[in-house]
């Protein structure tokens, strides 16, 4: 839990005085809080089983509840989880409006809130291949700063856009520096990694291309992203192809489609 997270905790909940006896609980926080609480712990139970309607509806609640508080992290937190959801939904241009709002100059939202929305909006952006994505993703850096938890998946967006534009050294360049900067940050080192991959594969370096896409595949599995497996496993499939190693390519390629096919049908 972040500091703001705490921050935005802490605000909603009225201040308790002890009792003089210490065996006496707290109180309850107030019912609109725990309400808000609950919404919010429910929409990512929901986001976490892929069932986005569900996730939408209760993060729009989980907003509205943070707004009559007049709870400014708790807006900002709900905006920007329900902006991922309405990305992930094609939604995009409701997406941008509520990250928009949080960035909007003159509202006192925190500071690694508003560089959290920036960076949400410039993977929208790349996502969709926008014009707009490059001034997004520099947008994203200048909040950032030096150094942030955003920093690997923004040079993971720089290596997405070098690789759209046939740039494939510098992808390259720009995946190492986000595996060197994910720590333990799986998901964006996973990210890295698929670069890596698909830029060595774009410079006939097929053994390469292989080595990162194993190491992706591996942790996708440990984060169990079914859509990303079947990308990482597709990745390998053309890599052993390349390097001539046609029935492991066949393989791997019927494990992609079966797991591309699995995760469709549980997302319906």
């Amino acid at each position: 839990m972040t500091e703001t997270m705490k921050r935005a905790l802490l605000l909603s909940l009225p201040l308790l005085l002890l009792s003089a006896c210490g065996g006496t609980a707290p109180p309850k926080p107030p019912a609109v809080v725990e309400r808000a609480s609950n919404a919010d712990r429910e929409a990512k139970r929901a986001l976490r089983d892929g069932d986005l309607m569900v996730a939408r509806n209760l993060f729009e609640q989980s907003l509205r509840l943070q707004q009559s508080l007049d709870n400014l992290p708790g807006v900002a937190t709900a905006s920007i989880n329900l902006a991922s959801v309405q990305h992930k939904m094609n939604n995009d241009e409701a997406a941008l409006r509520l990250l928009d709002g949080v960035m909007e100059p003159g509202t006192p939202y925190p500071a690694d809130l508003r560089a959290a929305a920036a960076f949400r909006k410039a993977v929208i952006l790349v996502d969709g291949a926008s014009k707009s994505a490059p001034a997004a993703v520099e947008a994203a850096e200048q909040r950032c700063g030096k150094s942030c938890e955003f920093t690997p998946g923004l040079y993971n967006l720089r290596a997405r856009m070098a690789l759209a534009a046939k740039d494939y050294a510098p992808a390259a360049g720009f995946a190492k520096s986000a595996a060197d900067a994910a720590g333990d940050n799986k998901e964006e080192l996973a990210n890295a990694r698929r670069n890596a991959a698909a830029a060595a594969h774009a410079l006939e370096q097929p053994g390469q291309a292989l080595e990162h896409y194993l190491a992706a595949l591996e942790l996708d599995k440990q984060l169990a992203l079914p859509r990303r497996i079947a990308e990482d496993l597709e990745g390998v499939s053309r890599a052993l192809e390349k390097l001539g190693r046609k029935d492991e390519a066949a393989s791997y390629a019927r494990r992609a489609a079966a797991s591309r096919d699995a995760a469709g049908a549980g997302a319906r």
